[in-house]
């Protein structure tokens, strides 16, 4: 869904409200594509966990703390001595599900003929976390690592209901996601500073592209006023597409005392900053 007609502009990268949206800052979902494999998954729980199918019926329980082959078959998934082409792996309030040795909150969907798909339905400002610290980490200064959140919640919030099953890739084809096993103080609190800001553009979620550093000139995007080609900040050579925010040329403007609203203003030109409603 976009955002026509729900901004309220302040000005040019000033923070506005979404007014109007069915869903809030605490209530979006995001469905990550963890796993696509053809080989049995490795599952777990943290907590006793209920095994079920789409109609939310309870096929089995899990127990903690042990590991569980999710394996492909020609009438679905096989879990327990349960076969459905649609498995949901529930955890009880502060339980976490285990995808090939990695944990993640919220629950996992396992779905698949004669391979396994696992997603995680995970909390929009979860996932942005998990992001922020797979993407940049605690080596960046605080101003950077609060404009690469702003950019992976806008990013996730552009390419949200764009596929069938899942929202994003957990990889460099989207965004990087590891969970819950690298989620530093840092990340953290960049994640918390911006929490619930967005950025828009004639009223849509911003598709904002970054990678590690464009080299000396980021690639613009023909038919996207926003994405142009500007010079870059980057002490190093240019690692990947090197389209829209380069992070370590966000890191560099971080360090002579920018503000991630003057990092994004650089790297997103004639973008607004909005915060979805709580």
């Amino acid at each position: 869904m976009g955002a026509r007609g729900w901004l309220a502009l302040m000005g040019s990268l000033l923070v506005g409200t979404l007014g109007g949206w069915i869903e809030s800052a605490w209530g979006v979902t995001v469905r990550v594509q963890l796993a696509d494999a053809t080989a049995p998954v490795v599952v777990g729980v943290s907590r006793p966990a209920q095994l079920t199918n789409s109609r939310q019926e309870v096929l089995a329980e899990l127990p903690p703390m042990q590991g569980f082959l999710a394996q492909p078959g020609p009438q679905g998934v096989r879990l327990q001595g349960v076969v459905s082409p649609v498995l949901f792996i529930e955890p009880p309030a502060g339980g976490l599900v285990a995808v090939d040795g990695r944990w993640y909150s919220g629950k996992v969907l396992l779905t698949g003929y004669n391979r396994v798909m696992a997603i995680n339905y995970v909390d929009l400002e979860d996932y942005v976390a998990g992001v922020v610290e797979a993407e940049m980490g605690s080596r960046f200064l605080p101003e950077a690592l609060k404009a690469q959140a702003v950019a992976a919640r806008t990013y996730v919030l552009h390419h949200r209901n764009s596929r069938g099953w899942f929202d994003v890739f957990s990889d460099t084809r989207s965004q990087v996601y590891r969970g819950l096993s690298q989620r530093s103080a840092a990340a953290l609190a960049a994640t918390h500073a911006t929490r619930g800001i967005v950025m828009v553009y004639g009223g849509q979620f911003v598709n904002a592209m970054y990678s590690a550093s464009a080299g000396s000139q980021t690639v613009g995007v023909s038919g996207i006023p926003y994405l142009r080609s500007l010079p870059d900040f980057s002490p190093y050579p240019k690692y990947g597409h090197g389209i829209g925010m380069s992070q370590w040329g966000a890191q560099e403007l971080a360090r002579q005392g920018w503000t991630y609203h003057q990092i994004l203003a650089y790297y997103y030109r004639g973008v607004s900053l909005a915060r979805l409603p709580e």
